[in-house]
């Protein structure tokens, strides 16, 4: 039991920021957005660009390495790595959906692919810093997943033509990236830190 805890500590840093990451929105709520329905689908995004970026291995600012590892030859080990492709294109489904639901810049078909790959590759780069793969593969199947998701939002603009007319402003697409980005890219491992030396104090 007592194991479990010495293991689990440290770790409640992936739970702490994105409260820091509500909490930020809460306020921004108070003092800018004045929406509670923006905020809301704020938070789910930011949620889903949280658990995005654990799960692709975005390198955190204290522990930083430059030690490329690359793959740069399309559709190389695709086959052999089904599984990991599909898990790939699902990931991205939703960054396809939520961009065009959330801000009418993207209700272009072009804009959300190319923020899709533009996203992927800043991805992709930044694995370079942490003993990934940096791999093309990666950035075709997340696209792909990107194109996904804007047919299924295309399909419910279809279905419900009034649930998407929202009015949401580009600077706070810009916004929301930049907040969670830094949270776990700064914040993560000075959480993560601050509660594995916590443990380590003498009771």
């Amino acid at each position: 039991m007592f194991q479990f805890i010495d293991y689990l500590f440290p770790r409640l840093s992936a739970f702490l920021s994105p409260c820091v990451i509500i909490l930020i929105l809460l306020i921004l709520q108070i003092v800018f957005f004045h929406d509670i329905k923006k905020t809301v689908l704020y938070i789910v995004f930011s949620m889903y660009l949280v658990a995005l970026f654990r799960l692709t291995g975005l390198p955190d600012s204290l522990h930083m390495h430059f030690h490329p590892r690359l793959q740069l030859i399309p559709i190389k080990g695709m086959k052999e790595d089904a599984f990991n492709a599909i898990l790939n294109v699902c990931l991205f489904i939703p960054f396809g959906f939520f961009l065009p639901a959330l801000w009418r810049k993207f209700f272009s078909f072009k804009t959300t692919v190319l923020a899709a790959f533009a996203m992927t590759c800043f991805i992709e780069f930044t694995q370079l810093f942490c003993s990934r793969l940096t791999d093309v593969n990666d950035i075709i199947t997340n696209t792909l997943g990107a194109v996904i998701g804007f047919f299924f939002f295309w399909v419910f603009t279809k279905m419900f033509p009034t649930l998407f007319q929202n009015k949401f402003k580009r600077r706070e697409c810009l916004l929301i990236f930049t907040i969670t980005f830094t949270i776990v890219f700064y914040l993560d491992p000075v959480i993560y830190n601050f509660l594995k030396d916590l443990q380590s104090l003498p009771t």
